[in-house]
C-alpha cells in the first residue's frame, strides 16, 4: 500500500477541521430568542380638513422651507402651490385625437431568392426556418403570397388585410 502524499494529508486535515467547525456552528444550544410580538399600529389623528394627497401631517409640512419664486418658476410653477390640486379643464373645442389606424408588422422574412421553373416561387429565410413559396400560399398563417415578381414579392397581411411588398435582399458588396 502506498502512503498517501504530504499534501493530501493537509488536505484531508483541513477538510475534516472545516466539518467539525461547521457541525459546531450548526448545533442549537437552546439560547435561541423568542419571536417578538409585532406591536399594534398607533392609528393616525383625525383630521377635520381633507386633504389632497396622503402625505405628512400639516405640521410636518409647515417645517420644509419656502422654496423662491425662482426655483418654482424653473420647475414651471409660476403661483405658489395649492393646498388641493385642480384638474386640468379640457377645453371644449379641442378633441381628443384618434388613435392611429392599426398596421401589419414587419414580414417575418428575408426574401432570398427566386425559382422560375413555370410557376415562379419565391424563397425565404430567417433565422428558424426556411421556406419556398408560390401564389396564393399562407405563410405562417398570416401572409398570403399574391406575387412573385422580379423586383420583391406581393403579400397581404390577412388579419388586417393590408398589402405589403417585400424587396430582395441586397446582395453584399
Amino acid at each position: 500500500m502506498k502512503k498517501p502524499a504530504p499534501r493530501q494529508l493537509a488536505l484531508f486535515g483541513t477538510l475534516a477541521l472545516s466539518l467539525a467547525a461547521t457541525a459546531w456552528v450548526s448545533q442549537d444550544d437552546g439560547d435561541t430568542p423568542a419571536p417578538v410580538a409585532a406591536s399594534p399600529r398607533r392609528a393616525a389623528p383625525a383630521s377635520t380638513a381633507p386633504t389632497a394627497w396622503p402625505g405628512p401631517a400639516a405640521s410636518a409640512r409647515a417645517a420644509w422651507p419656502e422654496v423662491d419664486a425662482q426655483a418654482r418658476a424653473a420647475w414651471g410653477e409660476a403661483a405658489p402651490v395649492a393646498a388641493t390640486p385642480t384638474p386640468p379643464q379640457a377645453s371644449a373645442d379641442a378633441s381628443p385625437e384618434p388613435p392611429a389606424p392599426p398596421r401589419a408588422p414587419p414580414f417575418p422574412y428575408q426574401l432570398v431568392g427566386r425559382l422560375t421553373d413555370g410557376a415562379s416561387r419565391a424563397v425565404l429565410n430567417n433565422a428558424q426556418r426556411s421556406a419556398v413559396v408560390g401564389v396564393g400560399e399562407v405563410v405562417d398563417g398570416q401572409w398570403r403570397v399574391d406575387a412573385v415578381e422580379p423586383a420583391g414579392l406581393r403579400l397581404t397581411y390577412l388579419p388586417l388585410g393590408q398589402a405589403q411588398l417585400v424587396p430582395f435582399a441586397p446582395s453584399p458588396a
